[in-house]
């Protein structure tokens, strides 16, 4: 029977993809620097951008996969009870629910710029050559808060779609 190390490392090789965009940095995974544990991995920051705007890692979505998320992590976290009738409970919850559920330290929603090539972005997910995303991490937070790889390739599963960093488009 193969180590959990081992297949951790084959789980991590099948996530070192890039996200397609011509400039945008490879999602690479790296052992942890302040981890004791050797088998706790941590992505890789890219360096900053030219603009000073934040890098974000996370996937491409559409508001109605993040709800329909939502309430399945809702019925994993409260088998028992009954979803409340009420349309704007799963839309303000939605990502509480999936944070609590994967065990994420962050778990929001922001705008990117869309760089280079779109074919791995679903057309839903664009407007305005920005796109809507899941952020599990942004590259100015601890390394502690990184999500795992387990975390990042269960979402990768449900939502059909790879990873990526994306710069940020920040609302004034």
């Amino acid at each position: 029977m193969p180590s959990t190390a081992s297949q951790l490392e084959r789980s991590l090789r099948g996530l070192q993809i890039s996200d397609s965009q011509e400039t945008s940095p490879e999602v690479q995974w790296v052992p942890s620097e302040y981890s004791s544990d050797e088998s706790q991995y941590v992505l890789v920051r890219p360096p900053r951008v030219p603009c000073g705007n934040r890098w974000l890692f996370g996937f491409p979505i559409v508001k109605k996969e993040l709800w329909d998320m939502g309430t399945i992590a809702f019925h994993q976290i409260w088998p028992d009870k009954t979803l409340p009738d009420h349309p704007n409970y799963i839309i303000m919850n939605s990502l509480t629910f999936v944070q609590a559920s994967l065990s994420l330290h962050l778990c929001t929603m922001a705008r990117a710029k869309v760089v280079g090539d779109t074919k791995n972005i679903p057309s839903e997910c664009m407007s305005s050559g920005e796109v809507l995303l899941l952020v599990l991490w942004r590259d100015t937070e601890s390394e502690t808060t990184c999500p795992t790889a387990s975390q990042v390739y269960s979402l990768e599963k449900k939502l059909k779609r790879l990873p990526g960093w994306w710069v940020e488009v920040p609302r004034f």
